[in-house]
């Protein structure tokens, strides 16, 4: 019977890979693009403000449904309408900025990495494999596109 040759990862290696200290090294890739984190941010704080408001003001629909003024029940309506509406216009401006940022910042790192392997001697690549080197970049910028792209935020 074989066993599993791979040990289990202990609450160590565990903790060490939850770190987001390195993340610290894309700030240079970042840092040009401050506005569009701004905007980003603001659209984040604000769809968050409206998720937690539209509750209210379906409460509000609910809770008045039976009073004999129709118009103010109207009012209540519209204002949950109105706030359902402004959460999908922020939800999506908030995913198109923080792609757009991801994209970015993948471009910048792509071309960084790309200057930095051109520039590397002959001798490196007699050691390392050129498709090893392509497959790491293209992987490693990939998993930060997904990372800025979408998981940020």
């Amino acid at each position: 019977m074989a066993r599993n040759q791979t040990a289990p990862k202990t609450e160590e290696d565990r903790e060490g890979s939850r770190e987001i200290g390195v993340l610290g090294a894309l700030w240079p890739f970042m840092r040009p693009y401050w506005l569009l984190m701004f905007a980003a941010t603001c659209a984040l704080v604000l769809t968050a403000g409206l998720s937690l408001t539209l509750p209210l003001a379906v409460r509000r629909v609910v809770d008045n449904f039976r009073i004999s003024e129709s118009a103010l029940l109207n009012q209540y309506f519209l204002a949950a309408l109105v706030i359902a509406a402004l959460l999908a216009v922020g939800t999506g401006l908030r995913y198109a900025l923080v792609t757009r940022l991801g994209e970015r910042v993948v471009s910048d790192i792509r071309k960084a990495v790309f200057d930095r392997v051109i520039g590397m001697s002959p001798a490196f690549f007699e050691k390392i494999m050129t498709g090893e080197v392509l497959s790491r970049i293209t992987t490693d910028t990939t998993l930060i596109q997904s990372v800025l792209g979408s998981s940020v935020s």
